[in-house]
């Protein structure tokens, strides 16, 4: 049986057991309600949300029984038993209207509890893992959505706080000036909110207008040359050597890295990635499945000619790079990458240049030999979109046009 499923009488239900200690808040041992159907696919799209509202009413219960939310929880299901006694919800909500009104001088939360139960008030942080189990996108997506949704739900309370003019002074005061992210980052998060915000309008029947319209500013004012200062830039070759300076004395990995880097142009997650299987003996198969561009044929440099063979033969784990973790969102570059970035932070450079500089020297080194663009997107798998070159050349070009290329690359 599905997990959270259960059949009777040819009708699918989901179901969620209470925690013991919870059980006495709530007064029955398990959550359960029909999901309208009889097929099993349509139920199992249909169960999570229900399954993820239950364990928010649950983690609101854990709260402790002097607090609002906890409150909710039990009214809510006090009203689905009222439900399933024969009560329609019209009678069900007068009912407790009534009661709120009558008890506004000894308890005034009980009008609130009563504006959330009915969903005439809604709480925003608790419908995110609802809406979350909704969402079809990578887990690393899916996670940073719900962390800028959270951030937005802690800021107002109920849907109904959040304003246009309210949510304006959020981005700007709190996003931008207090936690000083960029325009892009805000915009991000907007979006985010604006996600959940149709969720809210679709499945919980939130009536008020989406708040978002132009909520961030459209360009940064901060003067050209100061927005231009903050920039990736790109490693030169002093900077190099003092990478490699600076990474002896500490695990290889890492000098080897930057070497790969360097002589490669190639992205870290790419270089940590990189399994044996895609080593040839003077070539590196890059399969980047985001771009059909990322997808091309690196030429190994004489200068790391032999530290790619070692590499290749001492490897006990199946990659080019040995040894490296992945994280929960299987990416081996995330540790090592972190380790980089300690490493030029020492070195006293800024957020201004990142493992990625090492990409723009390549880059930069190609064009001061007078390497062709095309010839250069291709080594790099940048999109190439001249109509000559991009469309109609099909991406290839002869190994020995890269190779000579890249060899104008020179570190030393």
């Amino acid at each position: 049986m599905p997990k959270y499923l259960t059949k009777r009488r040819r009708r699918w239900y989901a179901v969620l057991e209470i925690p013991k200690q919870l059980r006495t808040t709530f007064g029955k041992s398990r959550f359960k309600q029909s999901l309208q159907t009889e097929s099993l696919s349509t139920a199992e799209r249909r169960v999570m949300p229900v399954i993820a509202e239950w364990k928010a009413w649950i983690e609101s219960a854990r709260l402790g029984d002097a607090s609002l939310n906890s409150r909710v929880a039990e009214w809510r299901v006090l009203a689905e038993e009222s439900r399933q006694q024969g009560m329609t919800d019209e009678e069900i909500r007068n009912m407790s209207l009534d009661l709120s009104i009558l008890s506004r001088h000894e308890d005034p939360d009980l009008y609130d509890v009563h504006k959330i139960t009915f969903g005439e008030w809604i709480v925003l942080t608790d419908h995110i893992e609802a809406w979350v189990a909704t969402l079809e996108n990578e887990q690393k997506t899916i996670d940073m959505k719900r962390t800028d949704v959270t951030r937005f739900a802690k800021n107002f309370r109920y849907a109904h706080d959040a304003t246009n003019r309210a949510v304006i002074e959020w981005v700007e005061m709190d996003l931008i000036d207090q936690s000083n992210l960029s325009y892009a980052t805000c915009r991000r998060i907007v979006s985010a909110c604006r996600g959940y915000w149709t969720f809210l309008q679709r499945r919980h029947k939130l009536d008020c207008p989406a708040p978002f319209e132009n909520v961030v500013p459209k360009s940064n004012s901060k003067s050209g040359k100061k927005a231009h200062s903050e920039a990736r830039k790109g490693f030169d070759l002093q900077d190099y050597r003092n990478l490699l300076s600076g990474a002896q004395g500490g695990s290889q990995d890492l000098s080897q890295l930057i070497q790969l880097g360097a002589y490669t142009g190639a992205r870290i997650e790419e270089l940590c990635s990189l399994p044996l299987t895609n080593v040839a003996s003077d070539r590196l198969h890059i399969e980047d499945a985001k771009t059909e561009a990322g997808w091309r044929i690196i030429p190994i440099h004489p200068h790391i000619s032999d530290l790619v063979a070692n590499l290749s033969e001492n490897s006990t784990d199946g990659f080019l790079l040995s040894g490296l973790t992945f994280n929960k969102y299987d990416d081996r570059s995330n540790a090592i990458g972190k380790r980089f970035g300690r490493l030029k932070t020492k070195l006293g450079y800024g957020s201004d240049h990142v493992f990625h500089s090492l990409r723009k020297g390549v880059a930069s080194q190609l064009e001061a030999a007078g390497i062709p663009e095309n010839v250069a997107a291709r080594l790099l798998g940048h999109e190439f979109k001249t109509m000559t070159y991009g469309l109609y050349a099909g991406g290839k070009l002869p190994f020995a046009v890269l190779n000579d290329a890249l060899c104008k690359v020179d570190w030393t």
